[in-house]
């Protein structure tokens, strides 16, 4: 699913940043590998020499590539990418929706930081703050029996970030926001499962109900039992039971 923030006009270097970062993440250009001369790369993607430069510091600052002086420019290694930069995740969206050690490891990341998120929200959030959460559960609760509609997936992103910008800690909203749409990702993928998103509504519910009772220890505790089930509905569906 596109991120209906990212589509529009793009740039001529965003357009051939494109084509070559997905190149390169589908391993048309391989790891170590050196890619083609800047008069080939120019001619393929019918780009001026700038506009190819520009795309080249655009995928470097990515960590795709290393521009590097008489040795021409470089695929970086799959561990230097910069893997929740939004276009990285874009462009390898195919293959992360069917990888599950990329999901596996995305859900025990969001086991560091959500709980955290809804422990500091319910010591600091305003009263304005938790009324947008509530507002965001009871959008999951409507739509809850339309789990396939994009508008139900946003949803649920819109609540979980609600709460991460209630911490009163810009660490953990940056974070929160920085990992949104790897977070999309994930909840599309547990989407393609029925039922997941209403089996665990409940623990949404008790998310908001201890953020605006202003209880630490319960937002603490529903949230991590929020993220095991989602754990395990995210095993399930590549059939590692959990």
């Amino acid at each position: 699913m596109a991120d209906a923030g990212r589509t529009g006009w793009k740039s001529g270097s965003a357009q051939v940043a494109e084509g070559i970062g997905k190149a390169i993440i589908d391993g048309t250009y391989a790891v170590g590998e050196k890619l083609p001369l800047e008069a080939e790369l120019a001619q393929q993607y019918n780009a001026s020499r700038n506009t190819l430069r520009e795309a080249m510091r655009l995928l470097a600052a990515k960590n795709l590539v290393e521009i590097a002086p008489r040795r021409g420019t470089v695929v970086r290694q799959r561990s230097a990418w910069n893997v929740l930069d939004p276009d990285v995740l874009e462009w390898s969206a195919d293959q992360l929706l069917n990888d599950p050690t990329f999901m596996e490891e995305f859900v025990r990341m969001r086991f560091v930081i959500e709980p955290a998120a809804a422990q500091e929200a319910a010591r600091n959030a305003t009263d304005a703050e938790i009324a947008t959460i509530r507002s965001a559960y009871e959008t999951i609760e409507r739509l809850i029996d339309h789990q396939v509609l994009p508008e139900c997936l946003e949803a649920d992103l819109a609540f979980h970030i609600a709460v991460a910008d209630a911490t009163g800690n810009r660490f953990l909203k940056s974070v929160a926001h920085s990992i949104t749409y790897a977070m999309r990702l994930n909840f599309q993928r547990l989407f393609e499962a029925p039922h997941n998103l209403k089996d665990n509504l409940e623990n949404h519910r008790l998310v908001m109900e201890a953020i605006a009772d202003r209880d630490p220890y319960a937002a603490h505790s529903a949230a991590l039992e929020l993220l095991a089930k989602a754990h395990a509905a995210t095993r399930n569906l590549f059939d590692d039971p959990p």
